[in-house]
């Protein structure tokens, strides 16, 4: 296996990052391949990437590492952001359900190429719109619109092996991804 480092100079946020990144795998990926993406600050166990390699070889397009399935477990989480967290998912899951989710925001994800490919046919540089941690709804979202296949796998979430505290603007983080998810339920995207 190689490893590709693929740099900004300047943090441009998660979006434009998930945005670099998935152009980079996709410039070297073949249509056998599967593409993960996962956090960097040791919340998200790698152990869980050959589960999630054997669901898209199942014939599954997307697989999300949840926090919502059986088995899933959320270490060292304040139980305030997880009750915020579990009311988007449902939230979402009522207003604007994809089939096979549950957990929308979750960035550890592994990808079929081939479905990456036609998001980025459909949309370019679009397809990854959002600046913020909205980016990972809004990518879900439109994969679900061009009819990929969804289904997730439990993972244990450690946020105690966290390095410091969330760099996540809680507040700002849940206005854009409720005016995403009004957008997306009517119709502009």
């Amino acid at each position: 296996m190689q490893v590709h480092l693929v740099p900004h100079g300047v943090n441009r946020g998660l979006g434009q990052a998930i945005q670099t990144g998935l152009r980079a795998a996709l410039d070297r990926a073949g249509d056998e391949d599967v593409i993960v993406t996962m956090d960097s600050d040791d919340t998200h166990i790698p152990g869980l990437i050959p589960r999630m390699v054997q669901l898209i070889e199942e014939g599954n397009d997307v697989v999300i590492a949840s926090r919502y399935q059986p088995g899933a477990r959320m270490v060292g989480i304040p139980w305030n952001r997880q009750l915020l967290s579990k009311g988007l998912s449902l939230m979402f899951q009522v207003v604007y359900p994809i089939p096979g989710a549950r957990d929308y925001s979750c960035g550890y994800r592994a990808y079929r190429p081939s479905v990456l490919r036609a998001a980025y046919d459909r949309w370019g540089d679009r397809f990854v719109s959002e600046r913020g941690f909205a980016c990972m709804v809004d990518i879900l979202m439109k994969l679900h619109m061009i009819g990929a296949l969804v289904t997730e796998a439990p993972m244990v979430l450690r946020y105690d092996r966290k390095p410091g505290e969330t760099k996540m603007p809680v507040r700002k983080t849940i206005v854009q991804t409720f005016a995403l998810l009004l957008r997306r339920r009517f119709g502009r995207i």
